[in-house]
């Protein structure tokens, strides 16, 4: 029988010779040679990602000089006690440490190497190892509860000197604003609606989030069990707008900030003019957190003759799902997931007359069923959502993807039916980068993706119609002509078409200055997020993008990083 706990044990007392010694070469020769290490704050003040002895050994023999890292001691919990892990044959656990201003915690996977690798027979190597800090000292999270009394006093210290703003109220705001609430991170939200959680209501009402309700809970709130598995639109607003009270986060609902807010590089800290329901208000936070999302202003051609057409013209975005579709021709620009979900919608629910996309590009899809069983490997209902996290966090997103090329014939396999059928009906279809299917277009791209909550069984049985390879060249009074020669009869035609990069309304906003922060979103040569929860190039201005799990991880390393450079730990 495997001694599991030995064998973790041995390996990271070998590690901890090796850090007390800081001995870049001894740390790394216990990797595999093609290792992963996936650094969260511990060797620099950044998320890096490394791969291969050589990558990882040029990372430490800079870094770790300067990191003093001790008291590593193998995780005894349920969850990271040494265990088998997901390769066949290998052994996985969490582990804790201490560096002179921090705790910390991280993962490991070991594999057994042969002789063709380098490395003694029988060795065990590690194949994955992901360190992160948890909490700085002496300023660990407070989960204590706020006293009317002390929360209205905090309240208004909060509106008169926040050190934080964050700008937008969804689920990352409130999330990343939960976070430093309970790191004693003093923030103020702003929201440009009327409510928290408008930017759902005013979804399509059909609308229902795709992934599991594991995946997309919220920091420190998970849902009730009587929670629905795929959470409807108007569930997640209204849950969204209680998060904000029960988690006692101070926000100005009406209220959007002014151009341009100024940053004082002497003194650390921006002017932000805030139009707050009419009134001008202006604060001095040293921190501006935009947790608008990944997309800027909705993108819509410019189409010959659009002034002529008759009938509705408008964007995805503005799509209500109201009685006025039915029995309307609609013609539908774009196959991604808002293009197939408001053409379900539009032919189930609505009874329009005839729904038709128009594909201007390949389109990658799977079903839901299918990627869902993936997120419940991972965030399933017997496992708290801050283990998921971790678990996940401790393969590399590049890593991942590499693992879902080898699964590509699998997974295609369990969706031949309906790739095929698609494809039959007119569709082009493809597996993603490679054949990884959905989750690379997901991080990578943010669209080009598909998945299927229904939509597609219409399209296979022609009952919802797709014309491929083809855009709109000119409109007419009640007709689209395509630039393949062909004409269809609309009443209404809807541009899924996507957004505009958020670079935009960020260069609206801060002007000049946005010049100064690198790209955002997307991976990096690392496959780290670009931008996302970590120096943007632009001191004091920070990004929260992503999904609900993004911002319930990445929000933690946020906090700490304003944390250290308020302490003189970390310099930008």
């Amino acid at each position: 029988m495997t001694d599991l706990n030995g064998i973790a044990s041995t390996w990271l007392a070998q590690l901890s010779d090796s850090l007390k010694q800081k001995d870049a070469a001894s740390s790394v020769s216990l990797f595999h040679p093609h290792g992963w290490l996936r650094d969260l704050l511990v060797f620099s003040w950044n998320l890096r990602t490394l791969s291969g002895r050589e990558q990882i050994l040029e990372y430490l023999s800079a870094n770790i000089d300067s990191t003093t890292i001790t008291e590593l001691k193998v995780s005894s919990d349920e969850y990271f006690k040494p265990s088998p892990g997901e390769v066949s044959g290998s052994v996985s656990s969490g582990f804790t440490f201490s560096t002179p201003i921090a705790n910390g915690k991280g993962m490991f996977t070991l594999i057994p190497v042969d002789s063709d690798s380098g490395s003694e027979p029988g060795a065990w190597k590690a194949f994955t190892v992901l360190m992160s800090l948890d909490s700085l000292k002496e300023h660990e999270p407070d989960r204590s509860l706020c006293w009317t009394e002390v929360r209205q006093e905090r309240r208004r210290k909060i509106e008169e000197n926040p050190h934080v703003l964050i700008v937008g109220a969804g689920q990352n705001g409130l999330q990343v604003a939960a976070r430093f609430q309970q790191m004693d991170i003093s923030t103020l939200v702003i929201e440009k609606n009327e409510r928290i959680g408008d930017q759902w209501r005013r979804r399509y009402p059909s609308l229902t989030l795709h992934t599991t309700k594991q995946h997309h809970t919220m920091l420190y709130q998970p849902y009730p069990e009587t929670w629905p598995r795929f959470t409807p639109r108007d569930k997640v607003a209204d849950w969204l707008e209680q998060y904000a009270v029960s988690q006692d986060i101070v926000v100005w609902t009406k209220a959007q900030p002014l151009p341009i807010p100024s940053y004082d590089y002497e003194a650390k800290k921006w002017t932000v003019s805030i139009d707050k329901d009419g009134e001008i208000v202006t604060i001095c936070p040293k921190h501006i957190v935009l947790a608008t999302g990944t997309l800027g202003e909705p993108y819509t051609p410019v189409v010959e003759g659009q002034d002529l057409f008759k009938g509705e013209l408008l964007h995805s975005e503005l799509y209500s799902g109201g009685s006025q579709f039915s029995g309307k021709r609609v013609v539908i620009v774009g196959t991604g997931n808002s293009g197939a979900d408001i053409a379900l919608d539009l032919h189930v629910r609505l009874g329009a007359q005839s729904v038709t996309l128009l594909q201007r590009s390949s389109t990658c899809v799977q079903s839901t069923k299918t990627v869902c069983e993936g997120l419940d490997h991972i965030w399933g209902p017997s496992v708290p959502t801050e283990v998921a996290d971790y678990r996940s966090a401790a393969t590399p997103f590049k890593l991942v993807k590499q693992i879902l090329v080898g699964q590509k014939e699998s997974n295609w396999a369990k969706d031949k039916d309906i790739i095929e059928g698609l494809a039959k009906a007119g569709l082009n279809v493809n597996l993603g980068p490679e054949g990884a299917g959905i989750l690379p277009l997901v991080i990578e791209r943010g669209g080009g993706y598909w998945m299927d909550v229904g939509c597609a069984e219409y399209v296979v049985a022609g009952k919802i119609k797709v014309k491929s390879g083809v855009e709109i060249q000119k409109f007419s009074e009640n007709a689209v002509f395509l630039n393949d020669g062909s004409m269809l009869e609309a009443d209404v035609v809807i541009f899924a078409t996507g957004f505009l990069h958020i670079r935009g309304v960020m260069k609206k906003l801060f002007g000049d200055e946005v010049d100064k922060t690198g790209p955002v979103y997307g991976v990096d040569e690392e496959g780290e997020i670009q931008g996302a929860y970590r120096p943007t190039g632009h001191p004091g201005l920070w990004y929260a993008p992503g999904d609900f799990q993004a911002s319930r991880f990445g929000s933690r390393f946020l906090a700490i990083q304003l944390q250290a450079l308020e302490l003189g730990f970390m310099k930008l």
